[in-house]
């Protein structure tokens, strides 16, 4: 971990997030959004959600949902509504890629099998058909309209 990134979640930390946001802009976020991820778990507080969703306010991107998607579902799970949080974001990362990327889509499958069920089960009957119209052969639509029956 560079001395930046370090100075970077201090800054977070801190509620600094319009110095954290220069700072944030350095990096790749392709490169930094795992290792924000796995510091996230060591975290008490959504602090690291709460700045990325000051991000997207700033200026909405798909990686920046993305990134907000993932902490989300893996170290923010076990937080009130954070699937629900999670498909907000998928929503918009879907509607700015005009439906075109199915990776995101299949984000739509997935949290239709999740505890709480977010994706209502016809939107997800629709989105998996979607997608096996754009890839006929795609496993996860396939499985997903497999486990419905």
């Amino acid at each position: 971990m560079s001395i930046d990134y370090t100075y970077l979640m201090t800054l977070i930390k801190m509620n600094q997030f319009s110095k954290a946001k220069i700072l944030f802009e350095t990096y790749d976020i392709d490169e930094i959004s795992d290792e924000f991820i796995g510091d996230a778990f060591d975290h008490e507080t959504d602090i690291l959600y709460q700045f990325v969703c000051y991000l997207i306010e700033q200026k909405e991107t798909v990686k920046l949902h993305e990134l907000a998607f993932g902490l989300l579902i893996h170290p923010f799970c076990h937080y009130d509504r954070a699937y629900y949080r999670a498909y907000d974001h998928v929503q918009r990362i879907v509607a700015l890629t005009h439906r075109q990327d199915v990776a995101f889509l299949e984000y739509l499958l997935f949290l239709a099998e999740v505890p709480d069920r977010v994706t209502p089960k016809q939107e997800a009957l629709t989105v998996a058909n979607e997608i096996l119209r754009m890839e006929p052969k795609n496993r996860v639509a396939k499985d997903f309209l497999k486990g419905m029956k």
